[in-house]
């Protein structure tokens, strides 16, 4: 008995361990493929070598390794598996794999099975596809932005980004910035713990986004077509304008009407409105911009009422349904406006983020804080320059107290709309040093001096950075405007200020197109 344990003892200090590997010897692999060692004994670690060369090695049971057997030429290699067990034992074994990812068949064909499969929404076949195509063509920009709307579409953020950052480093155009904008975007909402790095992707989302726009804009071969692209861009007076120079047409005047409402310019709108009526326009479009110009004002009875009379055909249901939200929501009657704008969704028409904007405004209301990220994700996917919903979210995070937040959206609002009297406001209501929320509320009045509310924000600014006296003819000057909406005694704290921006000063939400 004592000699079968000592020959026992001597085994196990003598024998190394048994290796089992899995796929076994002289399998046929491709795209990625695991590589699991079982072992007859505890282990310390297992080394990986490639033809010779360790790649990985790995400490915890169960002892693997991923190899992505695209990163190696096709045909025959060898992996040698080593393992090292608590007694510092050796024990290695070498098997044979080979690799066919049918590369042979060239990139092309496989960039178009990729747009088969993306269309097909096929995503981890667009994947493997796509990866292929990336193998054969690496300085191709087509194959890693085809790549890059697979990850998406297989929702692999991170992948996606990398794929987009390289095509679009390949060739920056139109399609691959605007890819790497909804990539960096995609990584910003998955972002929930570190506030820096979602704010970082947003950033990184509008300047890809500007960009595109920019080469959208410099490949414009007409007017109407300039026009639409600086709209896109947040350029709206400008766009405005070379709607009015791009024929004399009653859709090119209500295309002007609708940029001077976005940009919160009621008089030029009102003036635009008056030029389409005059050639001819659409009397349900009509009619809405001048219940949303009456909205602008304050004057919301009477837009509510303008918008009662109207008789929409089809086309128009949906937009005068949108405007009569917003006069809701002016109205602070956010349950109102979720009755109106939920049943939309259900069309799911191209909008560019509109009806997403205007639903994350509704729900941000009713504190469905969820459902408002939810529309506000989907505003920006849409829209990745939707300035207003970037400003909107910035005047939600005044209002539950996140100053930071809020003056990290109003920034980047800032990026496209640099010059906007709202996004103005909102930045002085961020503003730490009183002096520049001082300055940022007077661009502000400067923009728009027609409308109370920027007043109102100035005032409170002025009275914060003691500037008493000028503070109180602010408040005064606002009051004689509408007292109806701004009847003060003195000027408001930035709490009150940044509630009335919110509600009064809401920009009109509208379709790009």
């Amino acid at each position: 008995m004592k000699l079968l344990m000592w020959i026992v003892a001597v085994s196990a200090l003598w024998y190394p361990p048994r290796l089992t590997v899995t796929p076994p010897p002289d399998s046929t692999v491709s795209d990625e493929v695991e590589i699991r060692v079982t072992s007859s004994e505890p282990l310390k670690r297992v080394e990986f070598l490639l033809d010779g060369s360790v790649v990985a090695t790995d400490t915890s049971t169960p002892y693997t390794w991923v190899w992505d057997t695209l990163s190696v030429n096709e045909g025959e290699h060898v992996l040698t598996v080593r393992a090292i067990d608590l007694n510092d034992r050796v024990a290695s074994t070498d098997v044979r794999y080979i690799v066919d990812n049918g590369l042979a068949r060239g990139g092309a064909f496989y960039k178009d099975s990729v747009r088969e499969h993306l269309s097909a929404q096929r995503w981890e076949e667009a994947v493997r596809m796509a990866r292929r195509a990336v193998r054969l063509l690496p300085n191709d920009a087509e194959a890693h932005h085809l790549l890059a709307q697979a990850w998406m579409g297989a929702s692999q953020w991170t992948k996606a980004l990398q794929s987009a950052e390289q095509a679009a480093k390949l060739a920056p155009s139109t399609e691959t910035l605007t890819t790497l904008a909804r990539a960096h975007l995609q990584v910003a909402f998955a972002q929930t713990v570190d506030e820096e790095k979602r704010f970082a992707s947003l950033r990184s989302a509008v300047e890809s986004a500007l960009k595109a726009g920019e080469l959208r804009l410099n490949g414009a071969t007409g007017a109407q077509e300039r026009a639409s692209a600086l709209a896109r861009l947040g350029r709206l007076e400008e766009a405005a304008d070379t709607y009015l120079r791009a024929g004399n047409t009653a859709d090119n005047a209500l295309a002007s009407a609708r940029c001077y409402l976005l940009a919160g310019r009621w008089q030029d709108a009102e003036r635009a409105c008056n030029l389409a009526e005059r050639r001819g326009a659409d009397k349900d479009l009509l009619g809405t911009y001048r219940a949303l110009i009456l909205a602008l004002r304050g004057r919301l009875e009477e837009a509510r009422n303008a918008l009662d009379k109207l008789e929409p055909g089809e086309q128009a249901q949906s937009l005068v349904a949108m405007a009569r939200a917003q006069v809701a929501l002016r109205e602070m009657k956010a349950p109102e406006a979720l009755r109106l704008l939920v049943p939309l969704q259900t069309q799911r028409a191209p909008d560019d983020g509109a009806l997403d904007t205007l639903l994350t405004a509704a729900f941000a209301e009713t504190r469905d804080f969820p459902r408002a990220e939810e529309h506000f994700r989907n505003a920006l996917l849409s829209n990745p320059l939707n300035w207003q919903a970037l400003a909107q979210k910035g005047y939600e995070s005044l209002a539950v107290g996140s100053l930071m937040n809020a003056a990290r959206y109003f920034e980047l609002a800032s990026l496209i709309r640099p010059d906007d009297a709202w996004v103005l406001c909102g930045r002085s209501l961020c503003a730490t040093d009183r002096r520049q929320a001082v300055e940022f509320a007077r661009k502000a009045v400067q923009q728009a001096p027609s409308d109370p509310w920027a007043l109102v924000v100035l005032s409170s600014a002025q009275w914060r950075a003691g500037m008493l006296d000028d503070a109180m003819r602010t408040i005064e000057r606002a009051r004689s405007m509408d007292r109806q909406n701004y009847d003060f005694g003195s000027p408001p704290d930035a709490r009150r200020a940044g509630q009335i921006a919110r509600i009064l000063g809401r920009r009109v939400i509208l379709p790009m197109e």
